[in-house]
């Protein structure tokens, strides 16, 4: 009878354990799909603030008077995003002397609207030295923004 009782505990206390290992992964498998669900949420959503951070940003960036002449370090980041993003765009636009790109640098660069005229000429004359076949892009790139620059924003400084 003690042999009977023993294996009766024992029987219990094993199907109390499995019970709770069972229990344990239910609830597991059960959250699973929710925390996945939840993990792909937050990461589209912090994909998208990234995107439409730099979407804001370039738009703010494009529109005149917008906050580059309040700070300076930033509207010369944000031609040099710009000049190395558009990079064939432009050479092409400094190449003619006119163009949506150029006119874009040049809102950029804070050339006065009165001034297009005169800033194309500059980079149209400019072509040939920022666009040596032998300077690679990003000193071609370098040169454009420095040129750029100094005839917009950076006279003033």
């Amino acid at each position: 009878m003690n042999d009977l009782h023993g294996r009766t505990l024992l029987c219990i206390g094993i199907a109390l354990m499995t019970s709770a290992c069972v229990t344990n992964a239910t609830t597991e498998l059960t959250e699973a799909p929710f925390v996945a669900t939840s993990d792909l949420t937050n990461g589209t959503t912090n994909a998208v603030a990234d995107l439409t951070g730099a979407i804001s940003d370039f738009t703010s960036s494009t529109t005149p008077g917008a906050a580059g002449s309040q700070n300076p370090a930033w509207a010369k980041k944000r031609l040099q995003a710009f000049t190395r993003a558009s990079y064939e765009n432009l050479r092409f636009d400094i190449s003619r002397g006119h163009g949506e790109y150029l006119v874009s640098l040049a809102t950029l660069a804070g050339i006065p609207s009165l001034q297009f005229p005169q800033f194309q000429s500059l980079m149209q004359d400019s072509y040939s030295t920022m666009f040596d076949d032998v300077l690679p892009a990003q000193e071609s790139t370098r040169q454009i923004v420095e040129i750029a620059w100094m005839a917009g924003y950076g006279r003033v400084q």
